[in-house]
């Protein structure tokens, strides 16, 4: 027998494989499985009132996809007139950029004006170094910036294709469950299926409360996200409060990842209180994560913060954001199956 570090270190070797190189392929195959999961109650439903399977499945299939392609459309318009409002205004934000280095160095220099005379030209010269550098890494970002935007614009059509794959196999997989289930189940041996059915309810009952855990603090945090970019009269608070709180359900990163960078460029930018309504947001996001969540999952669900920050950037560099989604997840699924004594990996 192999030793439980060999194993895990081997599970995780073959994670990284999946993720780097069979992700994309299966990406819209599992994709699919998900909906066709997610789905499964409101096709149910429609049964019931004496639809056949198949009917059932076109139907809430094809409603869902409205609503996709809705919320996709208000997305992609938001985006649009965001990018172009930033395009026309990002003169008036490198001028403004460079007075506030031009105030940094003055006041800075002002400040030297104490010092003791021999330091005072070192102190000068790494002053100004270091401020030229800021400069410089701000044009570096907003090239990387509009670069990025170029790429994601680029892969739309690449994405709409893969979606809509997702979709069209989901409700397939929905209206031939029975038939597709059986089929796999056949291919099982009975003791391989009696692990199979342990395994699918440790993790249908782990990931239903997960999933309903974070839908909860999804909706809750949009509600605070949206009522304090209201109160700071953001514009568009409703789009940048659901994006927040999309983000806030990422692993390790947190609303932080959006809200802190913005407080700093804010402050810089003269909006004192801006940056201040945005910390006190982000505090008060983290506050109700950090009451909540314990209450909702429990204290064995979830992962620790090393495991998820490690699966965080496992996924990243192996498949980009989606990989980063996904890892965590995975390694999630391991700990569930790990926890249940379905599968060993480590003491």
């Amino acid at each position: 027998t192999f030793h439980p570090l060999f194993r895990t270190a081997l599970v995780g070797a073959v994670l990284w494989l999946i993720l780097r190189w069979l992700l994309p392929w299966l990406f819209p195959l599992l994709a699919a499985c998900a909906l066709a999961a997610a789905l499964e109650k409101p096709v149910r439903w429609l049964c019931r009132l004496g639809l056949s399977r198949g009917a059932a499945a076109g139907a809430v299939f094809t409603g869902f996809t409205v609503l996709l392609c809705a919320g996709a459309g208000l997305v992609g318009w938001w985006l649009t007139a965001g990018g172009l409002e930033l395009l026309e205004r990002l003169p008036l934000l490198l001028d403004g950029t460079q007075d506030w280095i031009g105030s940094l160095k003055d006041a800075g220099g002002r400040a030297l004006v104490g010092a003791p005379v021999p330091l005072q030209e070192p102190l000068r010269q790494a002053m100004e170094g270091g401020i030229e550098a800021m400069g410089d890494l701000l044009s570096t970002a907003a090239t990387q910036s509009a670069l990025a935007l170029g790429r994601w614009a680029s892969g739309l059509p690449n994405l709409a294709f893969s979606a809509g794959t997702a979709l069209l196999a989901g409700a397939f997989l929905s209206a031939d469950r029975e038939t597709v289930r059986s089929f796999f189940r056949r291919q099982l041996s009975p003791a391989h299926l009696e692990k199979w059915d342990a395994a699918c309810a440790a993790l249908r009952s782990a990931f239903g409360g997960w999933l309903k855990v974070q839908g909860t603090l999804f909706l809750l945090n949009g509600v605070l996200f949206t009522v304090g970019l209201c109160v700071l009269k953001v514009q568009g608070a409703l789009l940048w409060a659901l994006l927040i709180a999309l983000v806030d359900l990422l692993p390790v990163l947190g609303s932080g990842a959006v809200l802190l960078p913005w407080a700093v460029l804010s402050f810089f930018w003269g909006k004192g209180g801006m940056a201040l309504g945005l910390v006190v947001l982000w505090a008060a996001a983290a506050l109700l994560r950090a009451v909540l969540e314990p209450r909702l999952v429990g204290q064995r669900a979830g992962l620790p913060p090393l495991a998820a920050l490690a699966a965080l950037y496992l996924g990243f560099t192996a498949g980009g954001a989606s990989g980063m989604i996904l890892a965590p997840l995975a390694v999630l699924s391991l700990k569930v199956l790990h926890d249940e004594k379905i599968v060993s990996f480590w003491r």
